[in-house]
């Protein structure tokens, strides 16, 4: 995905943890005093050779969105990286619209480049 996006010379922080410990985090940072799938934090600013950004991602949650969803759980859980990369990367689809499209285009575009990589295609995601 760096590579992809021009940004390999950077580097990604990714924690998996679980619905307690991500609905901790989204309250200390944001406020909110519940779980989610994914939160990213973005210093996409810093300098070349620097952290891009750091994921946090429940595996809890991830296994019930794909329960849910009939999918399996690694197609869920490389989804949510996604996500966080594209968010750290300034999208946001909490403001609707156009950005949604945009963030959801630039997902689906990722997705489809980490499919079509050997270990994605090994373990039978795609």
């Amino acid at each position: 995905m760096l590579a992809f996006s021009g940004l390999q010379g950077r580097d990604l922080s990714i924690l998996l943890t679980d619905n307690r410990g991500i609905a901790r985090l989204n309250k200390k940072c944001f406020g909110r005093d519940k779980a989610t799938n994914v939160i990213s934090f973005s210093y996409l600013d810093g300098f070349p050779n620097e952290l891009l950004g750091d994921i946090i991602i429940s595996v809890e949650q991830a296994k019930i969105e794909a329960d849910k969803a009939a999918i399996p759980f690694y197609a869920r859980l490389c989804a949510l990286v996604v996500h966080g990369f594209v968010h750290i990367l300034g999208y946001d689809h909490e403001r609707g619209g156009k950005e949604a499209r945009r963030m959801k285009y630039r997902e689906r575009k990722l997705i489809d480049h980490v499919a079509q990589l050997g270990a994605y295609k090994e373990i039978g995601l795609y």
